[in-house]
């Protein structure tokens, strides 16, 4: 099978997305199938990233950008000149996925996975969502299946687009979960580089450091409402230099500034860390989020994108408001922070749970049986969804130990 994947950013640019499609062409090309990946050239714009440039993948000149959406001809060009068994794209909010759509030949197999929804909110990202619906309708129109990451990305496609359900199929993303394990010297050494006291229990943040996640609610959490805590608060992600800027001057001395790091380093970053906080507002579902629990790692989140589907508060952690308050973020740090017990019980539950859910190889797995059926013209039982489950984790967790810790109470702080 010759696959072609399509998305506006790949690596050695760093994100989900790019890791997702990465994981995906490695997992084609090691069942046989032949795997070509087209994005645009502002997948090398970051020139201090541990990764370099892929075999395989063509980088096309960025025509224009549109408020940071890659437009390029080129690419359009390329996807064109393609004969390719599937085409699979990324998102139809990228104007890589419009072109390659205007691309294709009309019965050309096609598949699509949405990497969560733009957020709601705002005039301006209300105005801009409202002017692309068309667009995006017609890429949803001209693909044959619509690979969601979770159950609530499923509804709210139903709700807002006019796609037949069973067009659609959940299928989470995942990870290979003994690639993200290190030595305990690696997690020593990653301490010794970046002085950070083993003594402290460490909160930990991975991702772009920009409005979206929410970075500056965690500084100005734990400034703010827990000036008393002794922690190391370890960040690691890059943005604009002016918002890492502020983010800095707003932060203390407990906060530890990280960027570009290469991928040991970055895993040993998890499993020196105690507590795991992601607060974005849109997500798919975020490899960082699985990877923390894979370290043992309680999560405090939002239930943005399939995360709703994912992280259960009270057992894997808590789930907060989004956007999240101060006063939520502030009491469930301290409770996991202070209660050393209780974060082993839900870390260990965790990383069987990870594994158990989200291995990889299952997920590619199906995405392959998605394209055969495809090809077969729906003469194949179709793919059906798969949702996480909590049935193992008693025994994961020592049996005696109870399922919910009992969340985090924030319902005065909630808002109507």
């Amino acid at each position: 099978m010759h696959v072609v994947q399509v998305n506006h950013l790949h690596r050695p640019s760093l994100g989900g997305l790019e890791n997702y499609s990465h994981r995906l062409a490695e997992s084609l090309r090691a069942g046989g199938h032949a795997v070509d990946v087209v994005t645009t050239d502002m997948s090398l714009a970051n020139d201090r990233s541990p990764l370099g440039p892929e075999s395989g993948v063509t980088y096309c000149k960025t025509t224009a950008t549109v408020m940071r959406n890659p437009l390029s001809l080129e690419l359009f060009r390329v996807v064109r000149q393609h004969d390719a068994d599937v085409y699979h794209l990324h998102s139809p909010w990228y104007l890589s996925s419009l072109a390659a759509t205007l691309a294709l030949p009309k019965d050309a197999p096609t598949v699509m996975t949405i990497h969560g929804f733009q957020p709601l909110g705002g005039l301006v990202a209300k105005a801009v969502e409202f002017a692309y619906h068309p667009f995006a309708q017609f890429i949803f129109d001209r693909m044959d299946r619509i690979i969601v990451l979770g159950a609530a990305e499923k509804r709210r496609l139903l709700r807002e687009y006019r796609v037949p359900e069973e067009k659609v199929v959940v299928i989470p993303n995942g990870i290979h979960p003994d690639e993200h394990d290190v030595p305990e010297s690696a997690v020593e050494a990653f301490r010794d580089t970046h002085g950070i006291d083993p003594s402290r229990p460490t909160i930990l943040f991975v991702g772009r450091l920009v409005e979206l996640k929410n970075p500056d609610v965690l500084v100005d959490t734990v400034v703010d409402e827990l000036a008393d805590l002794d922690v190391n608060v370890v960040v690691v992600g890059h943005g604009e230099e002016s918002f890492v800027a502020d983010l800095q001057a707003r932060a203390d001395d407990r906060f530890h500034f990280l960027s570009n790091l290469p991928f040991e380093e970055l895993q040993a970053a998890y499993h020196a860390s105690d507590v795991f906080v992601s607060l974005s507002r849109s997500e798919g579902l975020p490899t960082v989020v699985l990877e923390a629990m894979n370290a043992r790692l309680p999560v405090v989140t939002t239930p943005a994108g399939a995360l709703e589907d994912v992280i259960q508060d009270g057992v894997h952690g808590a789930v907060l408001d989004i956007p999240p308050s101060r006063a939520q973020l502030a009491t469930a740090l301290r409770r996991y922070v202070e209660d050393e017990a209780l974060r082993t019980t839900v870390g260990e539950r965790n990383r069987a749970y990870v594994r158990d859910q989200f291995d990889w190889d299952v997920v590619a797995a199906d995405i392959v049986s998605l394209y055969e059926a495809v090809l077969d013209d729906g003469h194949r039982p179709p793919v059906e969804d798969r949702q996480p489950t909590l049935e193992h984790v008693e025994d994961a967790t020592h049996g005696d130990a109870p399922l919910s810790d009992g969340g985090v109470d924030v319902s005065s702080n909630r808002s109507d």
